[in-house]
């Protein structure tokens, strides 16, 4: 994988940087190297790119199936997130804000009117 696809993947799944090193296990710096070029990608921080991917597009069919009402419930914090979705702990709450945005996208696109909401837990 060239820098640019990962930097292009990280993006699509909402993760800054900072995200990125934390959810692969690495220095802010090597994702930095990644993204310009000057280190290789590892093998590892690619199949965790897919693994977060793949959890994206699960949770966005789940919110497509399962939509009664029309809103589909989204988290401003990690913690909320995986206090609502505890299998999903350790994957960053933006990745299930960019699902839901994808799943708003295509109902939208099947005719089906919907909206996104905030879910706050802690409070």
């Amino acid at each position: 994988m060239e820098g640019i696809e990962m930097m292009a993947r990280r993006e699509a799944l909402g993760l800054d940087r900072a995200d990125m090193a934390r959810v692969v296990g690495c220095d802010l710096a090597l994702v930095a190297e990644f993204e310009e070029g000057r280190q290789p990608v590892l093998a590892h921080v690619e199949a965790r790119l897919a693994a977060l991917e793949f959890v994206r597009d699960q949770i966005s069919g789940v919110l497509q199936r399962h939509l009664a009402p029309p809103v589909l419930t989204t988290y401003t914090s990690d913690d909320d997130f995986w206090q609502a979705w505890p299998d999903m702990d350790g994957v960053p709450a933006c990745v299930h804000r960019v699902a839901t945005a994808d799943a708003l996208r295509s109902l939208t696109w099947a005719g089906v009117e919907a909206r996104i909401d905030v879910n706050v837990i802690g409070d």
